[in-house]
């Protein structure tokens, strides 16, 4: 078996262009991942693959000064360029795919993700979520194979999708997201996608002093957890949504609710996956049901005519709204594909089940499904965090919901909540996210139902871990949900003020900020010399006064000149120093 990297590569990356080719630490991005590459003992040969844009002859070129191969194909059909990059490789030769805004590919993980690859006869092996510094593995036959059973552009241009997607074809071994000691946590950080990221990266190779010693993985998390993170408080309950941490000391976990806001067509549900990344939110969320288990032939066959109906009957509207397995799988690799996690709330057994299969990392109760035993039962077997909405209970039914979910601590979110659309302020009552958190334990947030961004924003500064709200399109769409949903602009706003309420909480230290020295300086006031002062005077406090600037001797240290024997003949109005006494 022969065994190949090949390296994507473009100059014309979306968000920053040119960063295959920019110094990161003073040698370019490029550099840094095929000089990773080359430590990995089981790789025999190296092609760099890019498209046939005059924008990537330097590519071209920086492969050649490297001593690797190169390749170049189609900008968008990403999937054929590995194919014919990789046509002189035998059908049980395996390709190795890295790409090239990644610099810190780890060579022992990588070894262990390979050696998996190799012992379980895998077609593909990824990790969970996938890796910024552990590649993918395929074999050339799968990929061949891919290449002729997909016609889907999304397929085509992130080549790996299908696989995930078609576990009935391909024998596909998914790793755990925390696969020989990963941190999912700080995996985002281990890219470089946009400026701040290049220079946040070059900071800490500097630190770490990367070009002369390679610092250790645990090195390298040792220093993101310093730098990005407030380190765990073992009394503090932390919960891991796909990997992120969620509880006090982290960023509030903003989830963009889509529901059934994409009106039964996934084209739709993907533009709302794109508004929810374009926005910066952490998670979409949509819902699953299985009609049969939802409704008896009475409610299916009532009569259901009004505006926002999508069919004769409730039964037939309700179906219309419905995404079957395919289309969540579907959804799930898209959102993966841009960088943001998927999740889903069940509302039946069965669809947990559908759910199971296609990996979903985590789930949400409805709050309508407090009382429904053995969904949540069937949830907490999975052993998947739950996020618990509590807008129709009260402690009864949350106390039967927790007995029958039987899950620790630190795999619950319970959400304050009220059932009205849209909620009325005097009905939101965010106080009760203390009360639960009181007497439950747990970390709670909000789901919001309420009109706006505002009491979302304050719910976040009263300490909700995890805030959700609804979004859509356009809110004049048909559907129930979508006039009380937000749009692009008000997404847009909701997260920037959650995250800069979070950045003006502060630590709760109180001291002088630098910010405000110059002020400090200028505005406060020092002892002053009310009178002339005589050389040889003994100062008494009738001789001086406050006046600015704040730069001298303070009311309180006055001690330090008066009754003390003037030095030198000092002018009246001057800012007086302890060195002309003594």
């Amino acid at each position: 078996m022969k065994v190949v990297a090949i390296v994507q590569a473009r100059m014309l990356s979306n968000r920053l262009r040119g960063k295959s080719l920019m110094s990161v630490n003073n040698k370019p991005l490029l550099y840094r991942v095929v000089e990773g590459i080359k430590a990995l003992t089981f790789i025999d040969r190296i092609i760099v693959a890019t498209t046939t844009s005059f924008a990537d002859d330097p590519i071209e070129a920086a492969a050649k000064e490297l001593g690797v191969g190169i390749f170049r194909g189609d900008a968008l059909d990403v999937l054929n360029r590995f194919v014919e990059a990789s046509l002189d490789c035998s059908e049980s030769d395996l390709i190795v795919r890295f790409t090239a805004d990644n610099p810190l590919y780890n060579t022992e993980i990588s070894q262990k993700a390979f050696e998996a690859h190799v012992k379980n006869k895998a077609d593909y092996t990824h990790i969970h979520g996938l890796s910024h510094i552990v590649p993918e593995f395929f074999n050339v036959g799968s990929i061949r194979e891919a290449n002729l059973l997909t016609r889907d552009s999304f397929d085509r241009e992130h080549v790996t999708p299908f696989f995930r997607k078609k576990t009935d074809l391909f024998n596909v071994l998914e790793l755990p997201n925390d696969f020989e000691g990963l941190r999912p946590d700080l995996d985002a950080l281990l890219t470089i996608d946009t400026n701040d990221q290049l220079y946040a990266f070059e900071k800490m190779l500097e630190t770490l002093d990367y070009n002369n010693k390679k610092a250790s993985l645990s090195e390298i998390y040792s220093y993101l957890d310093g730098v990005n993170h407030k380190l765990e408080q073992p009394e503090k309950i932390v919960v891991k949504l796909d990997g992120i941490p969620v509880g006090e000391g982290y960023p509030t976990y903003i989830i963009a609710e889509i529901g059934q806001n994409h009106n039964g067509d996934v084209r739709l549900a993907k533009k709302l996956i794109d508004m929810a990344v374009d926005c910066g939110a952490n998670a979409v969320k949509f819902q699953k049901r299985d009609i049969a288990s939802e409704l008896t032939k009475e409610a299916f066959d009532k009569p259901y005519e009004n505006p926002n109906s999508f069919g004769a009957t409730y039964g037939e509207h309700r179906i219309f709204l419905e995404l079957d397995e395919a289309q969540h799988l579907e959804l799930k690799e898209y959102a993966l594909a841009r960088g943001i996690t998927y999740f889903c709330t069940p509302c039946d057994v069965p669809s947990v089940e559908l759910l199971e299969r296609i990996n979903c990392p985590f789930y949400k109760v409805a709050s309508r499904d407090l009382t429904n035993i053995p969904l949540l039962e069937a949830l907490g077997k999975t052993g998947k965090p739950v996020i618990l909405s509590t807008g129709m209970a009260d402690f009864s039914d949350i106390d039967d919901a927790l007995a029958a979910l039987n899950m620790q601590k630190d795999q619950l979110i319970i959400l304050q909540c009220t059932s009205q659309y849209p909620c009325a302020l005097e009905n939101v009552n965010l106080k009760v996210m203390d009360t639960l958190r009181e007497k439950y334990g747990l970390i709670t947030g909000f789901s919001d139902h309420t009109s706006g961004i505002v009491v979302s924003t304050a719910a976040s500064v009263l300490g909700a871990v995890v805030i959700e709200k609804h979004i859509t399109l356009d809110r004049t769409m048909k559907g129930t949900d979508q006039p009380g949903s937000l749009e692009r602009a008000g997404l847009f706003k909701l997260v920037d003020y959650i995250r800069a309420c979070e950045i003006a909480l502060g630590d709760g230290v109180k001291a002088v900020n630098p910010a405000t020295i110059a002020a400090k300086h200028k505005l406060a006031r020092s002892l002053t010399s009310r009178t002339e002062i005589k050389a040889g005077t003994i100062l008494t406090a009738e001789m001086i006064c406050l006046k600015s600037p704040g730069t001298g001797i303070g009311w309180r240290d006055r001690g330090l000149i008066v009754g003390k024997k003037a030095l030198r003949n000092i002018n009246a109005d001057v800012t007086l120093n302890a060195a002309d006494f003594e």
